[in-house]
């Protein structure tokens, strides 16, 4: 989580937009009170706002732990569902797909995430950004093409045959939403 350092520049900022409000009024502005000056306070924000790519998600979606998609895939073939994760990688060319990892496991295995219809794009620094996704699950055969391409883009591909090929767990997002993208 990021926290947000409010200055007393700030505070100084506040009184004095109060105090020309108070220009105004018939009665005068009642004196500042004397303030000790602090440091910094580091607070974390109320509500940590999302960006949203593609559809708004469905919060009547069933909502399944990363972990339990990874595990079990065949389970969510063609379901609509959502989970969680934590942006390991994302297309460096123009953010058409991106690697999530369980968010309490930098070690886990990735699931790659495509977009509906190359409906949206995420953004190219999306990598660190904790992301909800909805969508469908797929379990598909990749080419070796297809394996190359992904590792080319900064992407990583498990379960690869001798061939060069591999059994991949996909998941085709309608929405992402977004939380903590450096920016």
């Amino acid at each position: 989580m990021r926290l947000y350092a409010f200055s007393a520049s700030l505070v100084v900022t506040t009184v004095i937009a109060g105090s020309l409000a108070a220009c105004g009024s018939a009665e005068p502005a009642p004196a500042p009170e004397a303030t000790v000056e602090q440091p910094p306070a580091q607070v974390e924000p109320a509500s940590d706002p999302f960006e949203l790519f593609g559809a708004a998600l469905d919060p009547a979606v069933e909502s399944v732990a990363f972990n339990l998609v990874l595990a079990t895939p065949d389970a969510y073939a063609k379901k609509t569902i959502a989970t969680s994760g934590s942006v390991r990688a994302a297309c460096e060319k123009r953010g058409c797909w991106m690697e999530i990892r369980d968010p309490g496991d930098r070690a886990s295995t990735g699931l790659t995430v495509r977009f509906k219809n190359y409906g949206f794009f995420v953004p190219l620094n999306s990598r660190g950004a904790d992301v909800r996704i909805q969508g469908v699950v797929k379990v598909q055969k990749m080419t070796a093409a297809q394996v190359k391409e992904m590792e080319a883009e900064g992407g990583t591909v498990a379960n690869k045959q001798p061939d060069g090929s591999a059994t991949a767990i996909e998941f085709t997002a309608t929405g992402v939403e977004m939380r903590g993208r450096a920016r």
